[in-house]
């Protein structure tokens, strides 16, 4: 399988590969193929403008980066934010839903590369 270098930064939901931005996903709310990340630690902090950009991508280009992240958590252990700490691939997703009430949920259903 063909690698390719992704190029993002912290705090950006997005990854540049090839010249094209796509959107990053948490390999932690990954089971299986399936994908739910429930955007809690979002709530409150006037990010609908940054989830909606996220999720329109999604979406639209049915293309995503998988990364590898730590996670930070709260004393209740409930992960409040992540550290992006690498990427691993690009998958083709489908099946896209998103609420405010349930977050985001997507099937992988293709790896297209690897990413170093």
């Amino acid at each position: 399988m063909p690698k390719k270098k992704a190029t993002g930064r912290q705090g950006w939901w997005f990854a540049q590969v090839d010249d094209v931005a796509l959107p990053c996903l948490h390999k932690s709310w990954l089971k299986g193929l399936s994908y739910h990340d429930p955007f809690k630690r979002h709530e409150g902090k006037g990010l609908e403008k940054k989830i909606k950009e996220a999720v329109d991508a999604i979406i639209d280009g049915r293309q995503v980066i998988l990364t590898t992240d730590n996670e930070v958590r709260d004393h209740d252990g409930e992960i409040i934010a992540f550290e992006r700490t690498g990427y691993i691939a690009v998958f083709e997703v489908d099946d896209v839903t998103y609420s405010t009430s349930d977050g985001l949920r997507l099937r992988l259903t293709k790896r297209l590369y690897d990413l170093e």
